[in-house]
């Protein structure tokens, strides 16, 4: 039987692939980064998209599950999202110095 911590998965499964990264952002909590798909909706009367939902799909970066663990509830999430999103490589997401 293996022991498994919070965030690490043994699997056979193919990698997910990530959104392009316009549709992207991230959120840095010092222990890791909270990997969101942003949805955008066309607004006639402002003349432009603009973002109406953030939707969690995974983690990057992680040196502290416990604290990844706190952020996620902290936005409204729950303890199964820190065990079956994903973990993306850095290489793969946008920088996070460009999100608010």
């Amino acid at each position: 039987m293996s022991t498994y911590e919070i965030g690490q998965q043994e699997t056979d499964e193919p990698t997910v692939d990530l959104p392009p990264a316009r549709d992207l952002a991230v959120a840095d909590t010092g222990a890791g980064l909270l990997v969101y798909e942003i949805e955008r909706e066309y607004r006639e009367h402002i003349g432009r998209e603009a973002e109406i939902a953030r939707r969690l799909i995974g983690f990057a970066d992680v040196t502290n599950w416990g604290v990844i663990a706190e952020a996620v509830r902290a936005r409204g999430g729950g303890h199964g999202d820190v065990l079956h999103l994903p973990e993306y490589g850095l290489t793969e997401l946008p920088d996070p110095a460009m999100d608010l």
